[in-house]
């Protein structure tokens, strides 16, 4: 197999949504404040950056796995794990904030991690669709 395939391009775009989102705010409170997400690294806040950074560079490297497909495929299981895992931290930490008076508001920029989820999952089905295509060549020989 070659680097030049479809879901080369859908591993890199799930990279760049997830470390675009890495430095976006996630969750504002009623005064304006960044509580989860962007610049501030204090507390939760720096587990769920490091969890985001951490996808996008799995994702990366994921590209690069192209000669071990089975590998490649938990490597996007993994990548969407990881995904949902922050996106259930972020939403955990909206409910549960206690220092404002009201619930933080949840940002636009939290539809990234869910378009990264389905670029990763039609990476995996292109990785599925070219081990098809290596097995019935391997078999009509």
């Amino acid at each position: 197999m070659v680097i030049q395939r479809k879901q080369s391009l859908f591993l890199l775009i799930a990279a760049i949504l997830m470390g675009v989102y890495a430095f976006m705010p996630s969750l504002i409170d009623a005064n304006g404040r960044v509580i989860l997400g962007g610049m501030c690294l204090s507390g939760v806040n720096a587990i769920t950056f490091c969890l985001n950074c951490l996808v996008a560079l799995l994702s990366f490297v994921t590209i690069f796995k192209f000669k071990s497909m089975r590998f490649q495929k938990s490597l996007c299981v993994v990548n969407i794990l990881l995904i949902i895992s922050s996106l259930v931290t972020m939403c955990l930490i909206s409910f549960l904030q206690k220092d404002c008076d009201l619930l933080g508001s949840l940002t636009y920029f939290n539809i990234m991690p869910i378009i990264a989820i389905i670029f990763l999952l039609l990476a995996h089905k292109g990785i599925t669709h070219d081990q098809k295509l290596l097995n019935d060549s391997g078999r009509i020989r």
